[in-house]
Formats: structure tokens, sequence, C-alpha cells
């Protein structure tokens, strides 16, 4: 006997009775037919010359039924699911309508709308000579009437589930719409298209009340299985009973073939993916050689001027392309203006690579998505060297952009995956496989080109990602947190990949990312934005030593206070706290005080003539970074603080949450600036 697993809830008796009705209710019918089913004649019953011609009829009703439901049932799946026009709620009503109407009623409709007396029916007989009651055509038309919502709703709600990420990727690859729609949406909405079309299908099969109103009930010309039904269960209900065993077969061969497809869960779907671990063990990323500086998360440590102290002039530009023989010797500047949401300028010259930063609502994605040609909250104006990309379509625009997945086509290998862009720009499918394998070596990841996008790591994907977005030699390249989903040593030797691979790049790149060594190994210059506006632009070195914004300061490690200058410092508050600054700024505007957490210095007892600036406060969070201690303090009436030391300084002061210590910042390390 099955036992109930340990800790698994007990199904609560008032709602088992009920379910269990419910099943004999279901059941009981089918019961009943196979019960009374006379099985000895059953082949006589099903060989009858009658019976056989209705089958034949129901096979043809049904399978041209499903014909006409799929080339006007896919396309109204897509724009419900992808488009945004008025009285979308109501055409939904429209396609739901058959689904609730009764049969008879929708057959009473299709006379009223295609009978010879209907709204279009003269006109279809005075110019095709078409005449739709009592013909088979009539009987098609009822069946795809009742049957198509059945394929709407199902593949509706399969592309309502798709990430639009997958389409706007190729789009940005240089795939018209059609061939998205093509080539990579349709592949990728199989599973709900086939139970779409098997519901679609087994319906028209048994469809009964509008065919009989609509089309009649002629031997050989409308007269199908269920209306074959209709008439022996009046003369010989034993045949109709072996005629609806058969109808019965039909309809649980298709609901078995479907394996819950329709009603699945998003879980089952997940359970029958590959496993990634697996293709982790199976499939380990291959180094591409240590990473150039040490691998700091972002929010770990400081950063100062000296980790942003590469020169101004990016040295590793000037390394030698990486492109080899696909390098371009067209170099290609960009110049955008942008309106709406996000209000900035930007200009850039060939070959630069720019950190876009800020918080979380900052514009990020609408400024990377508007250069796409893909935002409604804001517009680009973008000239991309001789090319204005301003009223281009996504395809046209030759910008390239990787999600932050990396947004792989699931059906396609990653020598697929690469070769995509090549194909969608017209290059023939030898060469562009040829271009394909070639990058995919250069990123490390060759000998895994005939693998799926499940089977690969983390890493390994980010590469194919970059892969096909740098082979396509687009004049503009979007990167979205390409290494954000990675973990930390993964990112070391991606992002030391990527570095290489941008070295001789003759377009420009933009990076939007949270991490600040991403801004310090792969930048140039570093794009500071909050609420669509620019606050800072600027390069590595310059925002690492005077970062004007609270965000991208503790971004960096740092503390940040904002307050009003004065003649000596900041005033915290009107009548608060005062933070004395060795440099002050013009007295009477808004500054920023920049602290940097080893500049914090805590003591048990107030300090007689130490810093200019001591507050007592109380130990709120105490956690490890490396070989030092973060400390958070927390003070009555002014920001917290975070102070870093060594465990043996901790140690000595007996350091722990809740006991309270005294902060203190030398005037000389507070850097003002103007936010």
């Amino acid at each position: 006997m099955r036992r109930t697993r340990p800790g698994a809830p007990r199904t609560p008796v008032m709602l088992a009775l009920p379910a269990l009705l419910a099943i004999a209710f279901l059941l009981l019918p089918l019961i009943g037919i196979l019960s009374r089913t006379s099985w000895g004649e059953l082949g006589e019953h099903l060989g009858r010359p009658g019976v056989t011609e209705a089958l034949r009829l129901s096979l043809v009703v049904s399978c041209w039924a499903l014909v006409l439901s799929l080339l006007l049932g896919v396309p109204l799946a897509w724009l419900l699911a992808r488009g945004r026009f008025p009285g979308k709620a109501l055409v939904r009503s429209l396609v739901l309508l058959p689904m609730v109407l009764p049969p008879t009623v929708g057959g009473v409709a299709l006379l009223l709308g295609f009978g010879r007396r209907g709204l279009l029916g003269p006109w279809l007989e005075d110019t095709f000579g078409i005449t739709l009651p009592f013909h088979t055509s009539g009987a098609v038309l009822a069946a795809t009437f009742v049957a198509m919502p059945f394929l709407v709703i199902s593949l509706e709600g399969t592309l309502a589930g798709l990430r639009p990420a997958y389409e706007e990727t190729a789009a940005s690859l240089g795939a018209s719409p059609m061939r998205v729609f093509r080539t990579v949406t349709l592949p990728m909405v199989a599973p709900g298209l086939l139970a779409g079309a098997a519901l679609t299908w087994a319906r028209a099969l048994g469809e009964f009340g509008a065919t009989i109103t609509f089309a009649g009930n002629l031997p050989g010309t409308t007269q199908t299985l269920p209306l074959q039904v209709y008439l022996l269960l009046q003369t010989e209900p034993q045949a109709a009973t072996s005629v609806s065993l058969l109808l019965l077969a039909i309809a649980m061969a298709v609901l078995v073939a479907l394996r819950g497809r329709f009603i699945g869960t998003a879980r089952d779907a997940a359970q029958r993916r590959p496993a990634r671990g697996a293709a982790r063990e199976a499939a380990p990323d291959v180094a591409d050689g240590p990473a150039r500086r040490q691998d700091r998360t972002a929010g770990e440590g400081t950063y100062d001027a000296a980790d942003f102290g590469v020169p101004d002039t990016h040295p590793l530009k000037a390394a030698g392309s990486a492109l080899g023989e696909d390098a371009s010797a067209d170099r290609w500047p960009l110049h955008a203006e942008l309106t709406g949401f996000d209000r900035l300028t930007l200009d850039a010259e060939p070959g630069t690579t720019i950190a876009v930063v800020g918080p979380n609502g900052a514009g990020k994605t609408t400024l990377l998505r508007a250069l796409l040609g893909l935002s409604d909250q804001a517009h680009a104006r973008v000239r991309l060297g001789g090319l204005d990309a301003t009223d281009l379509p996504p395809h046209r625009r030759q910008v390239a952009w990787v999600p932050q997945d990396g947004a792989l086509f699931p059906h396609l290998s990653a020598l697929g995956n690469t070769a995509y862009g090549l194909r969608a720009r017209g290059v023939p499918r030898a060469e562009a496989r040829r271009r394909a394998q070639r990058w995919l070596d250069r990123l490390g990841v060759g000998h895994l080109a005939h693998r799926r996008p499940a089977q690969l790591s983390g890493g390994q994907a980010q590469r194919v990602a970059l892969a096909r977005a740098l082979a396509v030699r687009p004049r503009l390249l979007l990167l979205d947190e390409p290494l954000a989903a990675l973990d930390q040593t993964t990112r070391a030797q991606v992002r030391h990949t990527l570095r290489r691979h941008l070295n001789g790049f003759g377009g420009v790149c933009l990076i939007v990312t949270h991490d600040p060594v991403e801004a310090v190994s792969l930048a140039d210059r570093i794009l500071v934005l909050e609420d669509g506006r620019v606050l800072q632009d600027a390069t590595p070195a310059e925002v690492g030593r005077h970062p004007r914004s609270p965000w991208v300061a503790r971004m960096l490690g740092r503390n940040a206070w904002l307050g009003s200058t004065t003649a000596n410092g900041l005033a915290l508050a009107p009548d608060g706290p005062h933070l004395v600054a060795a440099e002050p700024l013009p007295a009477g505007a808004p500054g920023l005080a920049i602290i940097p957490p080893e500049a914090v210095s805590l003591h048990r007892d107030r300090p007689a003539g130490g810093p200019g600036n001591t507050w007592p406060g109380t130990v709120r969070e105490i956690t490890a970074l490396g070989s030092r201690l973060r400390v958070l303090v927390g003070f009555p009436g002014i920001p917290d603080l975070v102070a870093e030391v060594s465990p043996t300084t901790a140690a000595e002061l007996g350091l722990a949450e809740g006991v309270r210590v005294w902060a203190g910042v030398k005037a000389g390390e507070v850097t003002l600036v103007t936010p």
C-alpha cells in the first residue's frame, strides 16, 4: 500500500469527497459506453459503408478546418499576444465566443452571415458561384468556427509566455520581422502550436450542432461521423455505441499524445528541459587566462584612484586588434540625442567603450532600447558614422544587442546561434557557418559549436552570445549587464575575453553594469544616469576620484553624505551635525561628501585631540571582506557610516552588534564634490 510521503500535507476530507464525486461523474459515461459496446459486432458496425463514408468525410472536414484555423488563427494569436491596439479585449471576447455559444446558435449565426440569404452569401454566390450551406465547404466553415478558438487560446498563451528578448535580439542581428517570426518565434512556440492544433482538429472532428444547422445532414456531403451517430441512435443503438467508441478512442489518443502540454504548468515544462547542472559538469568552462585585476564584486571593498587610475587613454585600446581578418577598416563614431524619459546627448569616437551606471530606474535599459529603436519611453536621433539610423527599423540599424542572459535561441546550436545574424544579412550558409566557427574558436568555445544552449554553462553561453553579436560586425554594440548572471570566477574569465575582443572594435560599445570592476577594466568612459539625465560623464579615473552621485560612491564602496556646503565643510542638515573638510567648496551649494571606509577610525571612548570629525554611534552589523572587516555604525541624526578595520583591531575594541563606539574621520580624508 502506497503511503503518504513524510511531511506531505494531508488532503482535507471536505475537499477529497467532492473531488472524488467529480471524477466519478466524468468517468461514469465512459464506463457506460465501454460496458454497452457489442464487442463481437464492433467490426461489422464500423465497416458499414455509411460509417466509413462518414468517417472519411469527418477526416476531410476536420483537416481542412485545421488548415483554415492555422492560416487565420496563428496571425490572430500573435496579434493578441504581441499587438497593442484599441478594442483588443473585444477581439479576445470574439475569439472566446464560439466556445461558450451553443453550437446550434452558432449554426444559425453562420446561416445569417454566409447563408444564401445572409449578409455575405448572395455576394459569394453571384461573384464566385459559391454556395456554402448544404455543401462540404459549409461543414468545413462550421467546424472552423467552433474549433479555431482552441488554437488561438493555446498559442496566445504560449506567445505571451515567450520573452520578447529573443525576438528583439534576432531583430538587432539583422532579421526582418517575418524572418524573426519564421525562424525564432514559431520554433520556440512549436509545443503550444502543436497542442492547439491537436485540440482544434479533435474539436472539428467531433462538431455536430453548428454543422447540422448550417450545412445540413446530407450523406456523402455533410454527414460527418457525429451526425451518423445521431441517426444510428434512433434506429440502431448498438451501432451508435460502436461509432461513439471510435470517436472516444480518437479523443483519448489526442489527449495521450498531448501528455498535458495544453494544461501543463511552467514547472512541468521546466522538468522536461535538460538539466543545466549536468551540462556544466559535462562541459566545464575553459579559462581564457588570468584577469588583469583581482575580481571584486560590486559593493565589496573600496576602489580608490589607484584602482581607477588607468590612464585616461585606455592602454588596452592600443594593444592591437583581436578581430583578425574580420576586422574592418571602417570606423563608426556615435552621435545620439535622446528625448522622453532619457534626456541626453551622447557623442563617442570609434573604438570607445562606455560603461552606463546608475540606480534602478535611472534609465539605463531605456537608453539601450532607445538606441535599438525599441523603446516607447524615449526617442533617439542616432547617427552611426555616415548612417542616420533615426527612422530605421531595428533590423536595419546595424546595432547589436546582448541582453543580460544572452537570449540564445534554444532551438539552435551554438554554431547556429552565431551564424544567425550572418544568415539574416544574406551571407551564404557555408560562409556564415565558417565565420561563426571562427568566432566561437576565438572566444574559446569552438569545441562546443554543436551543443544547444541548455547544454552550456553560464560562462559558455555568454561567450556564445558575445560571438553572435560580434560576428555581424555591428556599428554599435550594446551589452546589458552581460556578466551579472555569472559566478565570480567565470565573470573574471568572460570579462577578460570581452576586453580582448573589444580591442580594435570599429564602433562604439555601451555596457550597462553595476560592477565597478567591469567599469574599470572595460570602459574608457563612465556615464552616470539618474532619473533619465546625466550626472557624470568622465573617465574611470575621474569618477573614482570624484564620484558625483551617492549611488556611484556606494557602488565603489565609499561612504556618501549629501548636505549643504559651508565655509569649512558640509552641513548634513539645517540645524544638524557638521562635517569638517580640509578643502571646502564655496558655501551655500549642494555638496556630496565622499569618505573611504578605511579612513574611518573606531574607538570605545571619545578620542582626545584626534580626528576633526567624531560622532558617538552603535555597531549595527559586521561583515567579512577578505582579510578585513566592514563595520556598519549607526548614528542619531546623521546617515550610517561604514568603517573598514582589521580583525585584530575589532578584537581589541571588542566590536559586536549593539556595542557603542565613537567614529572619527580626519578632515583631510573627506572629499567634497558638487553632485
